[in-house]
């Protein structure tokens, strides 16, 4: 996600955090991994298992304890009670007591220093025993023959709930992390589906100028003029956009991507071209016809004329006070328009499907999300140790006895932070979804988790459809109609149009990606208003692959040859 999202990222864990974790506890709370860490009376009391079992034991503590060496980035914005620090606290006593291992932290920075402090430390050639870093830097890493093979590791000591998690995307975060067969990272990976874009639109214009529910592209264009010229608002002023797009053209919010893909476009993502290889969506023909129709839009006033300077701040306060109703953008959109509804009761923006040019349906595009990786260094004594932190991670601790779940519910300090290795669920909001339909469908909260964020989602959604339009927001992400329902109709139904390069950077894509995205934006910037024929996308093209686009694109083709 880009700089100017700033906000909206913290908009947005304050809103959604809760749910995401909120997956693992359900989940394990119901037959995973939790049993292995808290054996009942009769199970401490059944044989000892042999020396060899102990060893595979995904929970079994190290006895004596082992020291784990690591270094992390801390926020400023982390905070710690009752004395607790970074090298002190729930997590790092649970893994000691629980584990049998004593992690002891080299160094922890805030995280813009991080990559270059981890820099130094490889000059050195003294690295931890365990780092989380980035794709490219695990890449860098494993080409200098310095990250230890976790394949063994994982298949004997991860837990159920572990490769259940590490699973639910498809294998697409093991799979970026495995060069010639070998394991070298596990990932943290939030999930993809989360990254499509919907169609937003305020339904109540629609119904005051008389226009149908968008099915075409075409359909998507005559709303988009309509709201910037037939004063959907009734003001009698000429005070309304049509489709707002942010400056920097991609994003989760008012991005071009959704109305891309209506047109069988995926900027920004490679998929495969006409050849059947693997090519870069901004450069593919079909982009062309986006740029063209945007091009008449703009001229048409249907795009709002000042967007080339307006950033997310403004454009939500477009929303907000009645001058914009139509973007593209994420699932979590409601949350940034509370405020519109506040104001103004009849405010009833909604997501839509994706509108298609050709009269299939159109697939929006989802992201690799995958931005972090932990590793271990060749050599370590116990790459093992590793896989057993992310199974305690995984697993439902007794809060009185280990206060480490803590995920910010009612101003609690966010403890989960304090973790070393981090799991995630790559569905965990499809999943809430799923359960909160299931509980607002039979009016019958026994389904929901209480020690998560269901309940507080579940009572919100409620109150405003009992008539409480402060939860607005949240029911149009997770109730009836809203952006989750559609996502996983998309999900179940193989809608989506994955990103097919599963990968840390390449070598030239980390020296030269951020020069060709600049060349991207102006070009087509200029094209969308009017500066630069069409044509000149053919321009664009030839300077991207002449730039070092056609050595991005060997060296993708020679990773995809690689699987």
């Amino acid at each position: 996600m880009k700089a100017y999202n700033r906000k909206i990222v913290v908009t947005l864990i304050a809103a959604m955090l809760t749910m995401s974790l909120a997956a693992c506890s359900s989940s394990k709370e119901n037959g995973g991994a939790a049993s292995s860490a808290a054996p009942s009376a009769s199970e401490s009391a059944s044989v000892e298992p042999s020396p060899a079992e102990e060893a595979a034991d995904p929970m079994g503590r190290f006895d004596p304890p082992i020291e784990v060496t690591a270094v992390r980035s801390v926020a400023t914005t982390m905070k710690f009670e009752n004395g607790d620090t970074i090298d002190n606290n729930a997590w790092t006593k649970l893994y000691e007591k629980e584990l049998g291992i004593k992690l002891k932290y080299l160094w922890a920075v805030d995280p813009s220093q991080y990559e270059q402090k981890l820099n130094v430390m490889m000059t050195t050639g003294k690295l931890p025993d365990i780092m989380p870093v980035s794709g490219a830097k695990m890449k860098q890493l494993y080409d200098a023959g310095q990250l230890e093979d976790l394949a063994e590791a994982l298949e004997k000591y991860g837990s159920e709930r572990t490769k259940e998690l590490l699973s639910k995307d498809g294998g697409e975060g093991l799979n970026s992390a495995t060069f010639k067969g070998q394991l070298v990272g596990l990932p943290l990976n939030p999930g993809s589906t989360d990254t499509a874009p919907l169609l937003w639109l305020r339904a109540d214009w629609l119904k005051k100028l008389n226009l149908p529910e968008p099915k075409t592209m075409d359909d998507a264009l005559a709303i988009a003029e309509a709201f910037a010229k037939q004063d959907p608002d009734g003001n009698s002023k000429n005070d309304t956009y049509g489709l707002g797009i942010a400056k920097e053209l991609y994003g989760f919010f008012a991005g071009l991507e959704g109305f891309s893909n209506g047109y069988g476009a995926y900027p920004g993502i490679w998929v495969k071209d006409a050849s059947g290889a693997l090519g870069y969506g901004s450069i593919q023909p079909e982009m062309k016809t986006v740029l063209a129709n945007l091009q008449k839009l703009y001229a048409a006033g249907g795009v709002d004329q000042e967007y080339g300077v307006k950033n997310a701040d403004v454009l939500i306060q477009d929303v907000n006070s009645g001058k914009l109703g139509m973007l593209y953008g994420a699932h979590y959109m409601p949350l940034l328009f509370q405020e519109g509804k506040n104001k103004d009761p009849n405010f009833d923006l909604r997501p839509y499907r994706l509108p298609s040019a050709s009269g299939e349906a159109a697939k929006p595009q989802t992201a690799f999300s995958v931005a972090e990786y932990y590793v271990v260094r060749k050599g370590a004594e116990h790459p093992e140790a590793l896989v057993k932190l992310l199974n305690a991670f995984n697993t439902v601790w007794p809060k009185e006895q280990y206060p480490a779940e803590e995920i910010g519910v009612n101003g609690a300090v966010e403890k989960w932070q304090y973790a070393l290795v981090r799991g995630s669920n790559p569905t965990a909001n499809l999943d809430n979804f799923e359960i909160l339909k299931q509980a607002l469908e039979k009016d019958d909260e026994s389904v929901l988790d209480k020690t998560t964020g269901q309940p507080f989602i579940f009572k919100t959604i409620k109150d405003y459809q009992a008539g409480d339009n402060l939860g607005w927001g949240y029911s149009l992400v997770f109730g009836p109609g809203g952006s989750q329902e559609l996502l996983a109709d998309y999900n179940r139904n193989n809608g989506f149009k994955p990103n097919e390069f599963l990968s840390a950077p390449t070598e030239v894509m980390s020296q030269k990606l951020a020069s060709l995205n600049k060349l991207e934006l102006e070009a087509f910037t200029k094209i969308i208003m009017g500066s630069a024929p069409i044509d000149s996308f053919d321009e664009f093209v030839a300077n991207w692959k002449k730039l070092g686009g056609d050595v991005i694109t060997q060296e993708v083709a020679a990773w995809a040859a690689s699987r």
